[in-house]
């Protein structure tokens, strides 16, 4: 079984020093944006990049949080309250469905949690299904290799695995971004994708 995060250390997400090394706006700069979009945060947590997101959007654009754990889901919830920003949905999902209707997303993000997914495949194929015709899945996980911080290094999947996995759930125009320090950053394009 793939290593978890423990939800009971959640305050960990807000390490002072995670905006040195992973920035929320330098992935939020390569989502697309257009008026009336929806985006998804596959494995959202307490928000970190959910919450920043749902305050560049307008009212009427929309920021799903999923995560499958409740008491994550809770603290999204809450601060989004304290924000105001009641166009953050936090719902609770499994890997393998995804709680959205087929084409409902213009991008979908996932961070630090490509590791612990059971069933990777099944996740891709849910995040295929959920996109737009034209929509982007936009990964970012722990590089193979010592840093200071993140899961055990046993635990992390080099990006080729995860290419490779896009490619099979049906992605197409696969890139990455060199954006982060501890981090390989990788999206895949559903138009013209088959499955």
């Amino acid at each position: 079984m793939p290593y978890k995060f423990d939800p009971a250390h959640r305050s960990e997400l807000d390490r002072p020093d995670r905006a040195e090394w992973q920035p929320a706006d330098s992935l939020l700069q390569i989502l697309p944006s257009r008026p009336d979009a929806a985006y998804a945060d596959i494995g959202c947590g307490t928000g970190y990049f959910s919450l920043p997101l749902a305050q560049r959007l307008l009212p009427d654009e929309k920021v799903y949080g999923l995560d499958t754990e409740p008491a994550m889901l809770k603290e999204l919830r809450r601060r989004a309250r304290e924000r105001n920003l009641a166009n953050v949905i936090a719902l609770r999902t499994e890997e393998s469905r995804i709680p959205l209707p087929a084409g409902a997303i213009l991008a979908a993000i996932s961070t630090n949690t490509f590791h612990e997914f059971e069933a990777p495949l099944a996740l891709l194929y849910e995040a295929f299904r959920i996109l737009e015709p034209s929509g982007r899945l936009i990964l970012a996980d722990w590089k193979p290799v010592e840093t200071p911080m993140g899961p055990p290094l046993e635990e992390r999947v080099p990006v080729e695995r995860v290419r490779e996995g896009l490619r099979a759930a049906g992605f197409v125009g696969i890139r990455e971004h060199a954006i982060y320090r501890y981090h390989y950053v990788i999206e895949g394009s559903k138009r013209g994708g088959k499955r």
